[in-house]
């Protein structure tokens, strides 16, 4: 589902994006449909590794991770994804000037906050002892600039949308609902920590999915893992050799 147009956006909208289910038509194939997108919506790895990348990474986190603020994970998950996707589409303008960074990370918090139809983030809290400051104005438009890159496509394909799908089908029977959610629950708790790392850049979603998975399993139900393991590599679209260790 892409995102309105420029003017229904200036006057506010309301959209709630499930990160672990990005589409929303009945008519879509899950698998097929989170194939065929998720090489558009992976960064790519110049742009994972850059300077701006990395400094606004650094600000996503220091928000996320302050719990005065207490943003929601999801929302600095898929604000970071907004960055990568963001850059991979090619270079932020004024990108010399040492507030850019700030101002694409604020921009694209806010953009996430609404997609997860969470509760305001405060802009200004969020800046409070930043040495510069933006006004709302100024991300609103550079919120413009964000979404006009991303093509209004706002629901990203990220690892987290595959998770439902290896645990159907590849985890080993019997499937016990509350093993099932502890192995889910650590596995998001993984992609969740290690998206800040470029190396994740080098792996498709897919593989990126699969990979924390299959670590979560081996913390989580060890006797279930060599089962899991085969079954998982045994999926055509997952190349076993890139898998992460």
């Amino acid at each position: 589902m892409d995102m309105p147009g420029e003017d229904e956006y200036v006057y506010g909208y309301e959209y709630e994006f499930d990160l672990e289910n990005p589409f929303t038509s009945p008519a879509d194939e899950p698998i097929a449909s989170l194939l065929d997108a998720e090489a558009h919506h992976a960064p790519s790895v110049s742009a994972a590794a850059s300077a701006v990348r990395r400094d606004a990474a650094r600000f996503i986190s220091k928000v996320r991770y302050d719990g005065e603020l207490a943003v929601h994970p999801r929302v600095a998950y898929l604000a970071l994804n907004y960055v990568d996707r963001f850059l991979s589409k090619g270079q932020l303008p004024f990108e010399r000037k040492p507030w850019a960074p700030r101002l694409l990370a604020i921009s694209c918090l806010s953009i996430a906050a609404k997609m997860q139809r969470v509760d305001a983030i405060s802009m200004d809290y969020i800046q409070r002892d930043e040495e510069f400051m933006f006004d709302a104005v100024t991300i609103r438009r550079m919120e413009r600039v964000v979404l006009g890159a991303l093509e209004w496509r706002a629901r990203s394909v990220t690892p987290l949308a595959f998770l439902g799908f290896f645990l159907s089908a590849c985890f080993p029977p019997p499937r016990h609902p509350a093993l099932l959610d502890a192995v889910k629950e650590r596995a998001v708790d993984l992609l969740l920590r290690a998206q800040p790392e470029v190396k994740m850049a080098e792996f498709s979603p897919s593989v990126v999915a699969a990979s924390a998975l299959l670590a979560a399993a081996g913390e989580i139900t060890v006797a279930h893992l060599p089962a899991f393991q085969a079954a998982v590599a045994a999926c055509p679209f997952v190349n076993s050799v890139s898998m992460i260790l």
